[in-house]
């Protein structure tokens, strides 16, 4: 699917959170956003969502496969982001229900937006479940249960399993420690690859964001500050604010090359 921003205003009681951002992902794409904490990325995802808080203002236009988002009746969203969106959440242990289990956490899709027998449901889900690494035996666990990493895995498992043709994975490793991090990111990347998906990564590291996408846009006070080849503005930052998250990366990764995979 592909997906193309433009002019993208968002205002929250009056205050600019977002101005002015275009941005395009192509079919098949895996395209990052990048910027420091409060800079408004995840506004743009939830923009892109049509799940924008109360008191939110939006302008421009976000075209979802062809589909308007701006402006568009909450009945014909919530179908869009069942069937063809899929999101991979920051936080799994906030994101999950912590009264359910895992395979109804993962059917719950299938059941709001699919006609399927409960036989087909727990089909789809144990193959899901297969697909994150995950043992079949997780399947009756409940979110306590469970590692970090092995929660933001059924993050995923409950994300894809409607086989959307867009992704928004938006921080999806923060919480987690490095090692952690990288299987997880190797992982998300071979699933929409294998699907044929396309992918927004959202995250404030570079080092992550370099095995995750090809190109990226660096976001700054709700702006565009760069974009370009990840792996390019990775190497030589052309502005300030691109400059700043890369030596945050190189030191956090204690990697002073910190080059793409």
């Amino acid at each position: 699917m592909s997906v193309e921003v433009r002019g993208l205003n968002v205002a929250i009681d009056g205050r600019p959170i977002v101005r002015d951002v275009d941005l395009t992902v192509g079919d098949g794409e895996r395209v990052g956003l990048i910027g420091s904490s409060g800079s408004g990325k995840s506004m743009i995802a939830r923009a892109m969502l049509g799940l924008l808080p109360r008191g939110a203002e939006v302008s421009g236009s976000v075209l979802l496969g062809g589909t308007e988002v701006v402006g568009a009746a909450e009945r014909d969203l919530a179908d869009l982001r069942g069937r063809y969106v899929g999101v991979v959440f920051q936080n799994p242990g906030a994101s999950l229900n912590p009264v359910s289990t895992v395979a109804r956490q993962i059917a719950l899709p299938l059941r709001l937006h699919y006609d399927l027998t409960r036989a087909e449901r727990e089909e789809r889900v144990m193959a899901m479940l297969a697909k994150v690494g995950l043992d079949e035996s997780v399947a009756g666990r409940y979110p306590h249960e469970l590692s970090g990493g092995q929660q933001q895995r059924v993050g995923i498992a409950a994300a894809l399993v409607t086989s959307p043709r867009f992704i928004i994975a938006d921080e999806p490793t923060t919480a987690l420690d490095s090692i952690i991090q990288r299987q997880i990111t190797d992982l998300l990347v071979s699933l929409v690859d294998d699907a044929g998906a396309s992918m927004l990564f959202i995250t404030h590291d570079f080092s992550v964001l370099a095995r995750a996408t090809t190109r990226c846009a660096v976001i700054d006070d709700g702006r565009v500050a760069d974009r370009g080849a990840t792996a390019d503005l990775l190497a030589a930052p052309s502005t300030p604010e691109a400059r700043e998250l890369v030596e945050s990366a190189r030191r956090l990764t204690l990697d002073p090359t910190l080059e793409t995979r």
